[in-house]
């Protein structure tokens, strides 16, 4: 299957609560999100844009379970989309017996030759190293994702909590730029 804004649109009015379904998950109400979604016709359930944002409200409710199901099939169907592939680690992350940080991070490692100019799967792997431990992997994951999304990544570093333990090596990185 080719890649998935390839696909057949859906028809109104169905693409009318798939855009208010995104917009409320944009609010992050999931339930919201979830009412409009169940409006889409059975037919059209199946459509791929539709079970992507039946994902990401899954995601937004914490329901990892569904998520990661959700998330799997899609990566088998889709597996050149890294969006994919970095809701299914996020909800491996998460899911109760799903392996957990290592089970999420052995996802990324195995797509990141796949996709070299997404600077997100090195920086979410280095979020997982750092919350195992393993702050060396951390750093060298790190610098690929400041290397293929520059500056603005070092930012982003600074405020996302899984990457703590690097964060003076990140404010020592600024002082030595700036």
């Amino acid at each position: 299957m080719g890649p998935v804004q390839e696909l057949e649109p859906l028809p109104a009015p169905d693409v009318h609560h798939f855009d208010a379904a995104q917009g409320w998950l944009g609010l992050r109400n999931a339930a919201e999100a979830f009412a409009e979604l169940a409006r889409i016709r059975p037919e059209l359930q199946s459509h791929p844009v539709v079970r992507a944002a039946w994902l990401d409200a899954w995601i937004a409710n914490g329901d990892w379970a569904r998520a990661r199901e959700a998330a799997q099939a899609l990566c088998g169907e889709f597996p050149d989309e890294p969006g994919f592939w970095l809701h299914l680690a996020y909800a491996t992350r998460r899911a109760a017996a799903a392996g957990g940080l290592e089970a999420a991070e052995l996802i990324l490692r195995g797509v990141e030759a796949q996709f070299p100019k997404q600077w997100v799967i090195p920086f979410n792997r280095a979020c997982y190293y750092c919350q195992m431990g393993q702050l060396a992997d951390a750093k060298g994951c790190l610098a690929r994702a400041l290397e293929v999304g520059g500056a603005r990544i070092r930012r982003q570093a600074l405020e996302d909590e899984d990457l703590k333990p690097l964060w003076p090596m990140l404010t020592r990185m600024g002082r030595e730029t700036g």
